[in-house]
């Protein structure tokens, strides 16, 4: 029973292998990487003005308001002050245009 044993996770072991080598094989290179963002149908509205509230601790940080593109409109997400992940800044939303399309691209949390 131990040689079957063995031969059976020798077997396994080797057809792990032989798949690994299958798939990097059918790697293609890619292309020039999509400009980032995603596109939108125009511009974002102005800002709105909000007042800003004091902090609820001194490790907040302050998130200030911002258009959201969500798949069809902008939704306002209003100002608000967030525990920072340690060692990051918040990246605010960016809107550009390139090649006369208007392009949206998400906030975030960034190291």
């Amino acid at each position: 029973m131990g040689k079957l044993r063995a031969a059976i996770v020798a077997l396994l072991a080797f057809a792990l292998l032989a798949s690994c080598g299958l798939v990097s094989a059918c790697v293609i290179e890619s292309g020039p990487q999509p400009p980032p963002g995603v596109a939108v149908s125009a511009p974002p509205p102005a800002p709105m003005q909000e007042p800003r509230p004091p902090p609820p601790s001194p490790k907040s940080t302050w998130v200030a308001g911002y258009w959201h593109w969500t798949g069809m409109q902008y939704t306002w997400i209003p100002g608000h002050w967030e525990n920072a992940p340690p060692g990051s800044h918040w990246r605010a939303p960016s809107y550009s245009m390139r090649d006369g399309t208007y392009f949206y691209e998400p906030g975030g949390w960034t190291r």
